[in-house]
């Protein structure tokens, strides 16, 4: 009789186990085949990203340099400054011309001074955005950084593929200044740097002529 509940028992838990076996087969397996090429996608992903992670380790060199780019960067910040004062004092101004302390003329020029100095100031910044005040090579030489200043004056940095730059000769000249060299990327045609070569200290020509050109 044990023998029999025995082979019994036996039996049963070798169905249960073909059967969970076969569950498993049926239904885990697939659930991991989804998952790996999700897996795949963001190995991928953060494999693009590491180039620019590992921009940080790298050791860079300087190609060029702008030795004004730092009165630039000053003259795009006191616009802030120009704004500021002004806005402050024309309602002093306006309050002491109301009261007798001050004639209308010299609100007047006060007024006139501040705003063409700001509108000064606002186009000194326009024409400065986005200027190259240094270039950077790492040690394989096809990863550039660029750093420019913004608008306000600010300094910004970007990574750039060697490869990623636009030719000179594909680009279309939409400058009538000869001294102001465009920088253009491949993927961001719309996005433009711009190079005085002419007024900034270059320490490697070779590269920097195989770069931008003459």
């Amino acid at each position: 009789m044990c023998y029999i509940l025995e082979f019994t028992f036996l039996t049963v838990m070798s169905s249960v186990h073909r059967e969970v076996a076969r569950l498993l087969g049926t239904v885990c397996l697939p659930t991991v085949a989804t998952l790996l090429p999700r897996r795949r996608l963001s190995t991928n992903s953060a494999e693009k990203t590491l180039v620019h992670e590992n921009a940080g380790f790298t050791e860079w060199r300087t190609v060029y340099s702008l030795p004004a780019i730092r009165l630039v960067a000053a003259l795009s910040r006191l616009k802030v400054y120009q704004a500021s004062l002004t806005a402050a004092g024309l309602p002093i101004a306006f309050a002491l011309g109301q009261a007798g302390q001050l004639t209308m003329d010299a609100l007047s020029i006060y007024a006139a001074v501040g705003v063409s100095g700001l509108a000064t100031l606002t186009v000194v910044s326009f024409a400065a955005k986005n200027l190259v005040g240094f270039i950077y090579v790492n040690e394989q030489q096809d990863l550039l950084k660029l750093a420019y200043v913004d608008f306000w004056g600010r300094r910004k940095e970007s990574l750039v593929d060697i490869k990623d730059l636009l030719p000179s000769s594909d680009q279309e000249s939409s400058t009538r200044l000869r001294f102001v060299t465009p920088i253009r990327l491949r993927s961001s045609p719309d996005k433009r740097f711009n190079l005085l070569s002419r007024f900034g200290h270059v320490s490697d020509p070779q590269l920097f002529e195989g770069l931008f050109g003459d």
